[in-house]
């Protein structure tokens, strides 16, 4: 498109120089020329959303990473803390922090390893299955207490809601980007889109 604005208005290309549009238009050319004008507006401005909306692979990476250690620090924090704390004074005087760190280990799931997962900007299934599981989480952490106080089978059992919700989506077969999001109740679909914010799209592509 910039070769065609660049001879319908007269524009000198210079041999191996970059080609920009402002090269491209030395100005007039028409109806015609206008046109390619705002057909390349709107490509450049679709180019620089895409551009902020796609991540490098390396910080898919990086999520990926600090999913894996988040995971594997939430367990020792739920079930001995006193292995990575044990020789703090703070940890030794103040009350219950024991505890605290304990169900802070199981909320672990849903504060740091599920986002951290969403943070790659999934797509298809597995965006359903991580969909799933950051909303099943809360619930086995809040409900869980009630039947167990031991943080470590909390722990576990936020685990099995994870890969439940994996097994779940792909096992299932239906891809929510196509046409299982249809069948959806309108309620289901507005929690999914607002889990959207921050980790599915940037907020220049929605619509």
């Amino acid at each position: 498109m910039r070769n065609e604005l660049a001879k319908l208005t007269g524009a000198k290309l210079v041999d191996n120089a970059p080609l920009t549009t402002a090269l491209c238009d030395a100005g007039g050319g028409g109806e015609d020329a206008e046109e390619i004008r705002t057909k390349i507006d709107k490509k450049e401005k679709d180019l620089a959303t895409e551009r902020r909306s796609v991540f490098r692979g390396w910080l898919k990476n990086i999520f990926l990473i600090q999913a894996g250690l988040s995971m594997a620090l939430s367990y020792v924090m739920a079930t001995n803390p006193d292995a990575l704390f044990g020789s703090f004074s703070w940890y030794n005087n103040i009350s219950n922090m024991d505890t605290s760190i304990q169900v802070l280990g199981f909320w672990w799931w849903w504060l740091f390893i599920v986002p951290s997962l969403r943070s790659r900007r999934p797509s298809g299934m597995e965006k359903k299955a991580l969909d799933i599981a950051f909303l099943g989480t809360p619930l086995i952490s809040l409900l869980s207490p009630v039947v167990t106080k031991d943080t470590g089978i909390i722990w576990v059992a936020n685990f099995a809601v994870v890969a439940g919700a994996y097994g779940f989506a792909f096992l299932g077969g239906e891809d929510d980007d196509a046409d299982g999001d249809k069948k959806q109740p309108g309620w289901l679909k507005f929690i999914y889109k607002s889990l959207d914010f921050g980790s599915g799209r940037e907020r220049g592509a929605r619509k």
